[in-house]
Protein backbone atom coordinates (compact mmCIF):
# COMPACT_ATOMS: atom_id res chain seq x y z
CA UNK A 1 0.00 0.00 0.00
CA UNK A 2 1.64 3.37 -1.37
CA UNK A 3 1.35 6.42 1.24
CA UNK A 4 -1.25 8.18 -0.89
CA UNK A 5 -3.54 4.99 -0.74
CA UNK A 6 -2.91 5.30 2.74
CA UNK A 7 -3.78 8.43 3.31
CA UNK A 8 -6.82 8.10 0.80
CA UNK A 9 -8.14 4.91 2.86
CA UNK A 10 -7.67 7.16 6.77
CA UNK A 11 -9.07 9.91 5.03
CA UNK A 12 -12.11 7.99 3.16
CA UNK A 13 -12.95 6.00 6.36
CA UNK A 14 -11.57 7.56 9.99
CA UNK A 15 -14.91 9.39 10.55
CA UNK A 16 -17.00 6.25 10.16
CA UNK A 17 -14.66 3.80 12.02
CA UNK A 18 -14.68 6.24 14.88
CA UNK A 19 -18.68 6.68 15.20
CA UNK A 20 -19.03 2.71 15.15
CA UNK A 21 -16.39 2.42 18.29
CA UNK A 22 -18.11 5.04 19.81
CA UNK A 23 -21.27 3.58 19.72
CA UNK A 24 -19.81 0.22 20.60
CA UNK A 25 -18.29 1.23 23.59
CA UNK A 26 -19.58 4.83 24.68
CA UNK A 27 -16.29 5.97 25.19
CA UNK A 28 -14.73 8.63 22.78
CA UNK A 29 -10.69 8.08 24.35
CA UNK A 30 -11.39 4.25 23.36
CA UNK A 31 -12.61 5.26 20.10
CA UNK A 32 -9.80 7.50 19.04
CA UNK A 33 -7.45 4.46 20.39
CA UNK A 34 -9.14 2.22 18.43
CA UNK A 35 -9.41 4.12 14.84
CA UNK A 36 -5.57 4.77 15.87
CA UNK A 37 -4.43 1.26 16.33
CA UNK A 38 -6.60 0.25 13.34
CA UNK A 39 -4.61 1.83 11.33
CA UNK A 40 -1.25 1.02 12.97
CA UNK A 41 -2.77 -2.39 11.69
CA UNK A 42 -3.43 -1.93 7.85
CA UNK A 43 -0.08 0.43 7.74
CA UNK A 44 2.01 -2.49 9.48
CA UNK A 45 0.56 -5.37 7.61
CA UNK A 46 -1.16 -3.78 4.35
CA UNK A 47 0.30 -6.89 2.38
CA UNK A 48 -2.69 -9.14 4.65
CA UNK A 49 -5.90 -6.91 2.90
CA UNK A 50 -6.86 -8.82 -0.20
CA UNK A 51 -9.11 -6.92 -2.15
CA UNK A 52 -10.61 -10.18 -3.83
CA UNK A 53 -11.79 -10.66 -0.73
CA UNK A 54 -14.18 -7.54 0.00
CA UNK A 55 -13.90 -3.75 -0.18
CA UNK A 56 -11.29 -1.98 2.08
CA UNK A 57 -14.33 -0.64 4.10
CA UNK A 58 -15.64 -4.20 5.34
CA UNK A 59 -11.75 -5.40 6.17
CA UNK A 60 -11.02 -2.00 8.31
CA UNK A 61 -14.33 -2.44 10.02
CA UNK A 62 -13.44 -5.67 10.71
CA UNK A 63 -9.97 -5.44 12.75
CA UNK A 64 -11.86 -1.72 14.41
CA UNK A 65 -14.61 -4.63 15.38
CA UNK A 66 -11.56 -7.20 16.68
CA UNK A 67 -10.24 -4.18 18.77
CA UNK A 68 -13.22 -2.64 19.96
CA UNK A 69 -14.08 -6.23 21.37
CA UNK A 70 -11.06 -6.89 22.85
CA UNK A 71 -11.04 -3.97 24.80
CA UNK A 72 -14.70 -4.46 25.83
CA UNK A 73 -13.86 -7.78 27.46
CA UNK A 74 -10.62 -6.50 29.16
CA UNK A 75 -13.20 -3.76 30.30
CA UNK A 76 -16.04 -5.32 30.87
CA UNK A 77 -15.67 -9.14 31.08
CA UNK A 78 -18.72 -10.70 32.67
CA UNK A 79 -20.55 -8.36 29.35
CA UNK A 80 -22.76 -11.18 27.02
CA UNK A 81 -22.48 -10.97 23.26
CA UNK A 82 -25.82 -12.74 22.94
CA UNK A 83 -28.58 -13.75 24.18
CA UNK A 84 -32.13 -14.55 23.37
CA UNK A 85 -33.88 -13.15 26.76
CA UNK A 86 -32.82 -9.69 26.94
CA UNK A 87 -33.36 -7.53 29.86
CA UNK A 88 -33.24 -3.75 29.50
CA UNK A 89 -32.52 -1.51 32.43
CA UNK A 90 -35.24 0.95 32.60
CA UNK A 91 -34.96 3.89 30.54
CA UNK A 92 -36.73 7.22 31.73
CA UNK A 93 -38.07 8.30 28.71
CA UNK A 94 -39.60 12.05 30.08
CA UNK A 95 -36.07 13.17 30.96
CA UNK A 96 -34.47 12.58 27.65
CA UNK A 97 -34.62 13.64 23.80
CA UNK A 98 -35.75 10.88 21.60
CA UNK A 99 -32.27 10.52 19.90
CA UNK A 100 -30.78 10.03 23.41
CA UNK A 101 -33.01 7.29 24.41
CA UNK A 102 -32.76 5.36 21.34
CA UNK A 103 -29.19 5.75 21.77
CA UNK A 104 -29.17 4.64 25.07
CA UNK A 105 -31.27 1.39 24.26
CA UNK A 106 -28.71 0.78 21.40
CA UNK A 107 -26.17 0.60 24.20
CA UNK A 108 -27.64 -1.52 26.36
CA UNK A 109 -28.10 -4.18 23.55
CA UNK A 110 -26.51 -7.18 23.87
CA UNK A 111 -23.10 -6.58 22.05
CA UNK A 112 -23.49 -8.66 18.71
CA UNK A 113 -26.84 -7.21 18.24
CA UNK A 114 -25.62 -3.67 19.13
CA UNK A 115 -23.12 -3.86 16.41
CA UNK A 116 -25.52 -5.23 13.96
CA UNK A 117 -27.36 -2.20 14.37
CA UNK A 118 -24.75 0.40 14.24
CA UNK A 119 -23.10 -1.07 11.64
CA UNK A 120 -26.38 -1.67 9.38
CA UNK A 121 -28.68 1.17 10.49
CA UNK A 122 -25.86 3.76 11.41
CA UNK A 123 -23.40 2.59 8.90
CA UNK A 124 -25.66 1.98 6.07
CA UNK A 125 -23.41 -1.01 6.01
CA UNK A 126 -24.95 -4.26 3.34
CA UNK A 127 -25.68 -7.76 5.29
CA UNK A 128 -22.67 -9.07 2.62
CA UNK A 129 -20.37 -6.22 3.97
CA UNK A 130 -20.98 -7.02 7.56
CA UNK A 131 -21.15 -10.69 7.55
CA UNK A 132 -17.54 -9.68 5.87
CA UNK A 133 -16.23 -7.89 8.49
CA UNK A 134 -17.85 -10.25 11.38
CA UNK A 135 -16.81 -13.28 9.84
CA UNK A 136 -20.19 -14.56 10.15
CA UNK A 137 -22.45 -15.25 7.38
CA UNK A 138 -25.33 -13.36 6.32
CA UNK A 139 -28.03 -15.49 8.10
CA UNK A 140 -26.40 -14.70 11.55
CA UNK A 141 -26.28 -11.07 10.51
CA UNK A 142 -30.02 -11.26 9.67
CA UNK A 143 -30.76 -12.68 13.12
CA UNK A 144 -29.20 -10.62 15.21
CA UNK A 145 -30.63 -8.10 13.52
CA UNK A 146 -33.91 -9.35 14.09
CA UNK A 147 -33.38 -10.08 17.38
CA UNK A 148 -31.81 -6.47 18.06
CA UNK A 149 -35.29 -4.67 16.36
CA UNK A 150 -37.19 -7.23 18.83
CA UNK A 151 -35.24 -5.83 21.89
CA UNK A 152 -35.50 -2.42 20.99
CA UNK A 153 -39.48 -2.61 20.00
CA UNK A 154 -39.86 -3.64 23.59
CA UNK A 155 -37.18 -1.11 25.07
CA UNK A 156 -38.37 1.68 23.07
CA UNK A 157 -42.29 0.74 23.41
CA UNK A 158 -43.08 3.67 26.29
CA UNK A 159 -41.31 5.80 23.60
CA UNK A 160 -43.36 4.73 20.46
CA UNK A 161 -46.60 5.07 22.76
CA UNK A 162 -45.59 8.37 23.92
CA UNK A 163 -44.84 9.67 20.08
CA UNK A 164 -48.51 7.72 18.87
CA UNK A 165 -49.89 9.56 21.67
CA UNK A 166 -48.79 12.89 20.80
CA UNK A 167 -49.67 12.41 16.96
CA UNK A 168 -53.36 11.19 17.56
CA UNK A 169 -54.07 14.00 19.84
CA UNK A 170 -54.73 11.95 22.54
CA UNK A 171 -51.66 14.09 25.31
Amino acid sequence: MTDSEFREAFHGHKDHLFRFAYRMTGSRTASEDVVQECFLALWRRSSAYDSGRGPLRAYLFGIARNLVLKRLRDDRPHEALEIDTFICPPIDFLKMERADAIAEAVQALPLLQREAVILFEYEDMSLEEIATATVVDVGAVKSRLHRARANLRRTLAPLLEETKGTLHGTK
